[in-house]
């Protein structure tokens, strides 16, 4: 499948794709499972954040990867950043809106 740009999408301005996901019962499945699991890995991660008042991104990860890593059973290494990052990144909207 080739896709197309039209000539103002060649000189740099932004596309947006909107993609409707429609998973077969097992893929959803699959799916549903690695939310649940990266949900938990975040609650983790916020946990540790709370209890060492940690919520800079950095900071947080070096205290919660490993952490994360052996509480939560199955998550994968990439799972576990973006986990860790989406919880910083929470915490410095919710600052950054007070």
């Amino acid at each position: 499948m080739a896709i197309r740009r039209s000539a103002s999408k060649r000189h740099g301005l932004p596309s947006i794709v909107q993609l409707r996901l429609t998973p077969a019962s097992a893929q959803a499945e699959a799916l549903a499972a690695a939310v649940l699991l990266c949900n938990e890995a975040a609650t983790v991660v916020s946990r540790l954040a709370w209890r060492h008042r940690v919520f800079a991104v950095v900071e947080l990860h070096r205290l919660a990867y490993y952490e994360v890593r052996g509480q939560v059973a199955g998550l994968g290494a990439q799972a576990a950043v973006r986990a860790i990052a989406r919880v910083a990144g929470a915490y410095a909207d919710r600052r950054a809106s007070n």
